[in-house]
């Protein structure tokens, strides 16, 4: 009996050394950063373009450059992304922005259609667009050391988008002349998704520069829609579990409708600097 309590003693210290010297073989990472848990809030100040159609009648309009009726092309927007790391070579993405852009009182300078009504020139219009993007994004690394991983990404989303325009024209109402107010607006919810790599890079032990690039074009029936999604980042961790950082943000949506659609489609695009506040856990 005492020969086995002392083999089990033997055994026990034998194998309480092995996991030691492995431990301390194997190497420290690179940064001290955590890499479970990621958040991410920041603003930035966009630069948008927005030319959009939207045609109750049926057949070909030319689509409407809303900053060209007074819609500001640049405006002050927010977001928030989370990351989770599951597993060593496999991340997870989620974020959210939001944006309303509202125009002074303009002057169109030529004639247009939007839904059942026909702009003519000299009308004071408004314009009016804002939007939502939800987005979801798994990153798969194919490649992964300590300071470098690069692989393919899937993204998928869901975009909110609401047009309208307002304005005066000239008519009659029981004989009475005068300016009729009219508002008309559409809304698109749309589902979206994309292609495309992604890397991490730790440039130094609490400096991380990243980026991705997606894209996908698809031709639903008697139409054709294009999503790119791309962004650049560079983030300085002061203390591990707190980083701040700027990032370059690029968004296109793009549905071209067939002649006969009455629904909303033409281009939006979205780009700027964003400032980036992290938190790492």
């Amino acid at each position: 009996m005492r020969l086995v309590r002392s083999s089990s003693v033997v055994a026990l210290a034998v194998a309480s050394s092995a996991l030691a010297a492995s431990a301390r073989a194997q190497p420290a990472p690179y940064s001290d950063v955590p890499d479970r848990f990621r958040i991410e809030a920041g603003a930035f100040r966009i630069g948008a373009d927005t030319n959009l159609t939207f045609n109750t009648g049926g057949g070909a309009t030319a689509p409407v450059d809303f900053e060209g009726l007074g819609v500001p092309d640049n405006a002050t927007s927010f977001y928030v992304e989370g990351f989770w790391r599951p597993w060593r070579r496999h991340q997870f993405s989620l974020s959210w922005y939001s944006n309303s852009r509202d125009g002074e009182s303009h002057t169109a300078d030529r004639d247009f259609t939007w839904g059942d009504r026909v702009i003519t020139a000299g009308t004071s219009v408004r314009g009016r667009v804002g939007s939502d993007y939800f987005s979801g994004v798994y990153r798969f690394a194919a490649y992964k050391n300590d300071r470098f991983e690069i692989g393919p990404s899937l993204g998928i989303g869901y975009l909110t988008l609401e047009a309208g325009i307002a304005g005066q024209i000239s008519g009659s109402v029981g004989g009475v002349s005068g300016s009729i107010p009219f508002f008309v607006s559409k809304d698109l919810n749309q589902p979206t998704g994309d292609l495309g790599g992604y890397f991490y890079w730790w440039a130094a032990r609490r400096l991380l520069v990243r980026g991705d690039l997606r894209y996908i074009l698809v031709k639903p029936e008697n139409s054709e829609a294009s999503v790119t999604d791309g962004r650049a980042a560079a983030v300085y961790h002061i203390w591990p579990q707190v980083g701040i950082g700027l990032q370059y943000t690029y968004t296109k949506f793009r549905y071209d409708r067939g002649l006969m659609s009455r629904e909303l489609g033409g281009n939006l695009r979205y780009s700027g600097g964003q400032i980036v506040l992290a938190g790492a856990f």
